[in-house]
This record gives structure tokens, C-alpha cells and sequence, in this order.
């Protein structure tokens, strides 16, 4: 059985009788959101707060059973897509890409829970923008331009998330200060091929966020290509990835 324990983290886990892969799944409380049962199995996340003597902490308990997906090295019994987004967080920590903390990952068989630091004063993007539709413009471009190249070191990395929507891109916005953090590896890989594939994640956070302007969009790119002006080449891409999400779109 693969386990992991963040050191700073186990003194808490010991004190709340979650430190064990049997204690932790064996835990009994409200989900934080209805289990996504599919593929023979199931997969559910609940949200915990555990007390120390002069604070709390928050965290995300993922659990799941038999929820797998094939990989080259597990072609025909899969292994549970928490191992894989496990893998990735830890891989990119070195890249500077902001990700949840892993508390503690655990995957006895087809078995598998992932525990995370809860992201404190972030929102996600969509929520973000709901809540913050009458901000000035260079407060809006602040928070696209983190976004931007926070997606940029992520592909630089060599990850493709495959499933980029603005509700997996987490921002803390604070006197101007903007940091970024992205969540839900578990569709990611670490791939030779992200040159390519990247724009993948391009067109379906591009499709993803059609309520932002055109202008609000070229910004992102030009944050994302790290240039102030777009070259033709540049320009042709932007538009093969406009004219992706235009598709998309109209196929839903």
C-alpha cells in the first residue's frame, strides 16, 4: 500500500484519529457534494475542519473505490484517478505551479483518498468574476494576467490539465496582489507532447469562459505568450483557438 503523510501534518492527524488509511475511511460525515458514482465505482469529497489549541484548519477529503482509469502501465485494471492527481501535484511543486498541499494520500487496490489543505482566501475565477463584475479593468487584467501565466508554467512543466475551467483556477486577489492556484489533476498527464496538447486546454478554458470579452481574452493571451503585442504567427493561433471554442459551442 502507497502512503503519504505530510510531516507538519501528523501530530494533528494522530490527535484527530486520522492518521491511518483504515481511520481515515472509515470517517462518517456530510458529503460536500452528491458522490459521483460511474464506471462501477464511486468517488466523494467531504469538508473537515480539525481544531488545534489556537486555530482551525480546513481540508478536502477525497475518497473513492473501484473509480479508475487505464494507463500504460495499468492497461486493463486502471488505478485510481487520485493516484494520479497525487502524482501530479507532487510533480509540479518544483515548477512553482500553485496547487493544493497534500496532506495525506493513501491507495490500498482500487481504494484510494487524497487529502488537501483547504485553499484559504481564494475563489475560483467564475466566482470571482460573479462577485467582482463592477471591478475596474486593471483589476480584472491583474487577475487574467496570474491566471495566464499560471496556466503557462503549468504547460511549461509539461502537464496538460484536460479539464481547464475557470471553476479549477482558484485566485487570492489582495491590494493588487494575485496568486493563483489550480486544482482537479485527475484527467492531467505529464505528457513529451504539450506543445501541442496545451492547446487543447486552451480552446476548452477559452470555451469555458464565453461571458469574458474579446478584448479580456486577447489580454489573456498575450499575458499567456509573455508579449505585449501579438506576431502573426501568434495571431493565427489565437484565432485557430477562438474558432475551436466557436465550434465547441455550437456542437453543444
Amino acid at each position: 500500500m502507497l502512503t503519504y503523510l505530510a510531516p507538519r501534518w501528523a501530530e494533528l492527524l494522530n490527535a484527530n484519529q486520522l492518521a491511518t488509511f483504515a481511520q481515515i475511511w472509515a470517517y462518517k460525515g456530510d458529503w460536500f457534494e452528491p458522490p459521483n458514482r460511474e464506471r462501477g465505482g464511486w468517488s466523494g469529497v467531504n469538508f473537515l475542519t480539525l481544531k488545534t489549541s489556537d486555530q482551525e484548519q480546513a481540508l478536502y477529503l477525497k475518497r473513492q473505490q473501484g473509480f479508475t482509469r487505464r494507463t500504460l502501465k495499468h492497461p486493463f485494471v486502471g488505478e485510481p484517478t487520485f493516484r494520479r492527481e497525487f502524482n501530479v501535484m507532487q510533480y509540479l511543486q518544483p515548477y512553482g505551479v500553485g496547487t493544493p498541499q497534500t496532506v495525506f494520500f493513501a491507495q490500498q487496490a482500487q481504494e484510494a483518498i487524497l487529502m488537501t489543505e483547504a485553499l484559504a482566501g481564494y475563489q475560483a475565477w467564475d466566482a470571482w468574476r460573479s462577485a467582482h463584475s463592477d471591478a475596474s479593468r486593471l483589476r480584472k487584467q491583474a487577475v487574467i494576467a496570474g491566471i495566464a501565466r499560471m496556466v503557462r508554467k503549468m504547460h511549461q512543466a509539461g502537464v496538460q490539465h484536460r479539464s481547464l475551467y475557470p471553476k479549477h483556477l482558484f485566485v487570492n486577489e489582495n491590494n493588487g496582489v494575485v496568486d493563483v492556484a489550480i486544482i482537479d489533476f485527475e484527467k492531467s498527464r505529464i505528457t513529451p507532447w504539450i506543445a501541442l496538447l496545451k492547446l487543447s486546454d486552451l480552446i476548452t478554458l477559452n470555451y469555458r469562459t464565453h461571458s469574458v470579452s474579446r478584448t479580456q481574452r486577447l489580454y489573456f493571451f498575450r499575458q499567456y505568450l509573455g508579449v505585449s503585442r501579438l506576431n502573426g504567427w501568434q495571431k493565427r493561433v489565437c484565432c485557430y483557438i477562438y474558432q475551436q471554442s466557436l465550434k465547441k459551442s455550437s456542437v453543444k
